[in-house]
């Protein structure tokens, strides 16, 4: 996952739209028996094996990334692999799965709003939300089996907030990990952005506290404990390899930097000294493969880093007006919004490319990179979102 210091993205031009296939519609509890697809008889793959087409290069590209037209394997790609949708409904993506066929959607219709878990062109309803007004899918992470997804209860108040953890491979309701804590008043207290983090079986999340200070957070499923790691001024974490990091500013009005623990345990661990260096990101995200990219503290220069490099390298510079956001890495791919449309970059050719028409979302981890499109037409509905494989798409064009 990204995180981000400020602002909330989703579909920046009206309603993103995500998937839903033909087929079983079933609630989480219980689980679906039908097969190969229920969530019962999946196998769980909490730690998949990379397909090679995801690998990173060992050798650096150079800087600043030359744009190229998408190409046409790349179109194929994302216009064949469009995720169903039926009529009335407006979806869209809060997670993917590292297999690149699971994905964690928001599903809402006129009178109706659930977090849908889907895989292999099937899905589970995990949770209908209870006031779908005002109830959204918030920030959401999956490990292969556990997902661990936040409800927004108020949309001009995203401090007020319900954190749930549920088993794709057991079924039944979703776990109620945590919600957000309140003054004295009775009002919900700040938060950083609820994007909690999960990999074998531990989830992460950054939740404010009474006092004004924030708390980090560490639960294992498997033992059903939730561990204060750091209390302090965390901000939302992100995963490094088998690391749990987060931003974290050492005074007021001082920029962040970057901390660690070993997500396994909770033990502190010392950071690469290019990590240890950066300072004030405005977007961040990691990666189980060693890199790191991150939008500078200049809000409009985005970078990219992968253990073996000798120094982050400088993907793209926009130009004033624009900023770079809402960052994504999967594979040797990372992607970015600057506020018009949404671009990948290719590690392997140092060049990038635009995917959307106009805005859009992305989501992105593992062999999964999913895009979603914003209406044609203000008012229209939005196209149906592409889910692909990372490891299917060959590298962009090189142009340097």
């Amino acid at each position: 996952m990204a995180v981000a210091t400020s602002g909330r993205r989703r579909l920046l031009a009206g309603g993103a739209a995500l998937l839903l296939l033909a087929g079983c519609d079933t609630a989480a509890d219980p689980a679906s028996d039908e097969g190969a697809g229920s969530a019962a008889s999946r196998t769980p793959s909490a730690s998949p094996t990379p397909p090679a087409g995801t690998a990173v290069p060992d050798a650096a590209p150079a800087a600043d990334f030359c744009p190229v037209a998408q190409p046409a394997s790349w179109r194929r790609a994302l216009h064949g692999d469009r995720l169903p949708q039926r009529a009335g409904e407006t979806l869209v993506v809060h997670a993917v799965g590292a297999d690149g066929a699971t994905a964690v959607v928001d599903d809402r219709t006129a009178d109706r709003r659930s977090v849908v878990f889907w895989r292999d062109g099937r899905r589970t309803r995990v949770l209908s939300l209870a006031h779908p007004d005002t109830d959204q899918l918030y920030g959401a992470a999956f490990d292969g089996r556990y997902l661990v997804f936040s409800v927004s209860h108020n949309p001009s108040d995203l401090s007020s907030w319900t954190l749930y953890g549920w088993d794709s491979v057991t079924g039944g309701e979703p776990h109620r990990l945590a919600g957000n804590a309140v003054d004295s008043a009775g009002n919900p207290v700040p938060s950083p952005l609820l994007y909690p983090v999960v990999a074998a079986g531990v989830a992460a999340w950054t939740a404010g506290r009474p006092d004004g200070s924030t708390a980090l957070h560490r639960y294992s499923f498997a033992t059903g404990t939730d561990r204060v790691v750091r209390a302090g001024h965390p901000g939302a974490p992100f995963l490094f390899d088998a690391d749990l990091v987060w931003p974290e500013s050492a005074r007021p009005d001082a920029l962040t930097e970057l901390h660690a623990v070993r997500l396994a345990d909770g033990a502190p661990v010392t950071l690469p000294a290019t990590l240890a260096a950066v300072r004030g990101p405005a977007f961040i995200v990691g990666t189980g493969s060693g890199v790191v990219a991150w939008v500078g503290a200049d809000v409009r220069t985005l970078w990219v880093w992968r253990s073996g490099w000798r120094a982050p390298v400088k993907v793209r510079h926009v130009s004033t007006g624009r900023n770079v956001q809402w960052v994504r890495a999967a594979g040797p791919l990372v992607t970015w919004d600057d506020g018009t449309a949404q671009f990948a970059a290719d590690l392997r050719t140092g060049a990038y490319t635009k995917l959307t028409p106009r805005y859009g979302y992305t989501e992105a981890t593992g062999d999964a990179l999913a895009v979603g499109y914003a209406p044609a037409a203000k008012g229209g509905g939005a196209a149906a979102p592409s889910l692909v494989r990372v490891s299917e798409l060959p590298p962009l064009p090189s142009c340097h």
